[in-house]
């Protein structure tokens, strides 16, 4: 009987593990996304690394992108991430940027499922992809 426990908590370990940033949504990804603000829509390129319990995020056409922290996971296999712009933020000594926000992820038929959030002047900016697995290059 104790094996029988020790092992069903071992499997229960490593299906957690694998989803702070483990198998399930590790790795390089990239694609479009949307943005919706109260008063304007907007696409852009933006892509992914996640790796353990973090990663980073850029968006190449805004000129921003920024560091990931895992926060934690929801049923569903879904990750959450707090996002701190790096570079390219927005700030009173320029007009555009990129402000800090939550991501929540999850993998589904090999792609990578993304919301993002955050609040803005009293309002909601929302962001949404489905991003592609980019494939590592070897030499």
């Amino acid at each position: 009987m104790r094996f029988v426990v020790i092992a069903v908590s071992f499997v229960v370990l490593l299906n957690q593990s694998a989803w702070a940033g483990g198998t399930g949504v590790s790795g390089r990804w990239a694609g479009e996304m949307r943005q919706v603000d109260p008063d304007q829509e907007s696409r852009y390129s933006m892509s992914l690394l996640l790796e353990g319990s973090g990663g980073s995020t850029s968006y190449p056409s805004l000129k921003c992108g920024g560091s990931l922290e895992k926060i934690g996971d929801a049923a569903g296999g879904y990750v959450i991430f707090r996002e701190k712009i790096t570079y390219g933020a927005l700030n009173s000594d320029v007009e555009r940027g990129c402000i800090d926000g939550l991501l929540i992820v999850a993998q589904r038929d090999g792609k990578l499922v993304l919301g993002w959030f955050a609040a803005f002047d009293g309002f909601p900016s929302l962001a949404s992809a489905v991003l592609e697995k980019e494939m590592v290059q070897t030499k």
